[in-house]
């Protein structure tokens, strides 16, 4: 009964998930919790908070225990005058503490704080890129769905031609010819759907795979339905790049790894300061001799009597390091500079990808205005060639090339405007608008 119950479980879960369609919002979030890339950022920002933990933990002292055992054999004893032997032990407790080392625990400690904040901007950085993969590719199945429409509409075009051309034929009013034409037509017609198929099917196979999802067979998303008459929204590009510089996960790692970078000259400069250390040292120890007439106190009694408490403060003072210090101090300043370079190099980066943004959504605005006007200018051809047709003044092949310029043309918007529709999620993405926002 059991097993009954664990396999009808196990197919209710099989028929949910192929009934499931995700939304944007889903993939995105999906992508954002299971990708092994983001997945592995997550494990880095794990490891700095241990790394953290450790360097709190440096205000502690140290304490360790010791219980050691030893074996004399001597060759003269003055007590007895001739040789001996002798069993000892000691134990205690060794504790230290450092009190002074000009600031280099706080400075470490501040240091572990700020890879944290550097590692979690790493990992935001990997969600944005991933999640604009998702956008992208999602968007590629809308407009696949689009162009598989388009092929569908027209193969029901070329059954309805092929079913008025054999009337004709039947009635004598047409030539075989016609027939021939409107029969290849609508075998060519179709192949593009079955094309067109294929190419949603591989879409969302590309979406399943950057998802990371263990099966693509029932992976389904749902559809998106964009305007035609998209619009081109006013943005100051100045403002654009500012508000990146601002938002940017990349520039905001860069300005934290340079706070590291100044946070290590600050670290180095510690090993020319005094070390101020204490001390605590607990102990007791037992001796007892093997030769007749050297007698010793019972081992506990010894213990007792030989507890020793030792109280200690060190100063270290460096007067020779090799120059090590001053070399580290410089290898520091180095890497300060180049984490400055890092810095404008990712603000160079992110102006050239904003400008690009901006670039790009100007001109696929423009190829996707000029796409609407070819469609309408195509499908003004098209009508007056159908009407040319039924009038007996336009043979099907000619008609034929009319639809075919149409079905061009409406293939051309959907791609433009599809296109269009990602470049201005990119846009939007560096003004700082969510990925998602306009097309849920």
């Amino acid at each position: 009964m059991k097993k009954l119950i664990s396999l009808f479980l196990i197919l209710m879960f099989g028929l949910g998930y192929g009934q499931q369609k995700w939304s944007l919002r889903q993939c995105v979030d999906y992508a954002a919790q299971n990708n092994l890339t983001i997945s592995q950022s997550k494990i880095q920002e794990q490891l700095a908070e241990n790394d953290q933990r450790i360097t709190n933990n440096q205000w502690l002292p140290t304490v360790s225990g010791h219980f050691d055992n030893s074996l004399t054999i001597g060759t003269n004893h003055p007590s007895i005058n001739k040789g001996y032997q002798q069993y000892g032990n000691n134990l205690g407790i060794n504790s230290s503490i450092t009190i002074y080392n000009g600031g280099l625990l706080g400075l470490n400690n501040e240091k572990a704080a700020l890879n944290i904040e550097s590692q979690k901007f790493q990992t935001d950085k990997t969600i944005d890129d991933i999640s604009l993969m998702v956008v992208n590719y999602y968007l590629n199945v809308m407009l696949n769905r689009e162009l598989l429409e388009i092929a569908q509409s027209n193969l029901e075009i070329s059954e309805q031609q092929l079913d008025r051309s054999q009337k004709l034929f039947d009635a004598g009013r047409s030539a075989k010819a016609d027939l021939v034409q409107a029969e290849a037509s609508l075998a060519q017609e179709k192949k593009n759907v079955a094309d067109a198929k294929i190419e949603v099917d591989r879409a969302l196979f590309n979406l399943s795979v950057l998802l990371q999802l263990p099966d693509y067979r029932d992976f389904d998303v749902e559809t998106i339905t964009l305007p035609d008459d998209l619009t081109l929204p006013l943005y100051d590009l100045d403002q654009v790049v500012n508000i990146a510089y601002s938002n940017q996960p990349a520039v905001k790692k860069a300005s934290t790894d340079l706070k590291v970078a100044e946070k290590d000259i600050e670290i180095a400069k510690t090993g020319f300061k005094p070390t101020i250390s204490g001390t605590y040292n607990l102990g007791t120890s037992y001796a007892d001799y093997f030769n007749k007439g050297l007698m010793t106190d019972a081992w506990l009694s010894q213990w007792y009597d030989n507890i020793t408490n030792v109280f200690g403060v060190s100063v270290s003072i460096p007067i020779f390091e090799k120059h090590n210090n001053k070399l580290n101090v410089e290898k520091a300043q180095i890497s300060r500079s180049m984490a400055e370079n890092q810095m404008e190099q990712q603000k160079q980066t992110i102006r050239e990808n904003v400008q690009a943004a901006f670039f790009d959504a100007n001109s696929t605005f423009e190829a996707y205005e000029a796409a609407k006007e070819s469609v309408r200018s195509n499908e003004i051809s098209a009508d007056f060639a159908q009407r040319s047709f039924d009038a007996g003044v336009l043979n099907l092949y000619d008609l034929n090339i009319a639809r075919n310029n149409l079905i061009v043309a409406k293939s051309q918007l959907a791609q433009s405007k599809y296109n269009f529709a990602f470049r201005m999620k990119v846009l939007d993405f560096y003004a700082g608008i969510p990925l998602t926002v306009g097309l849920e």
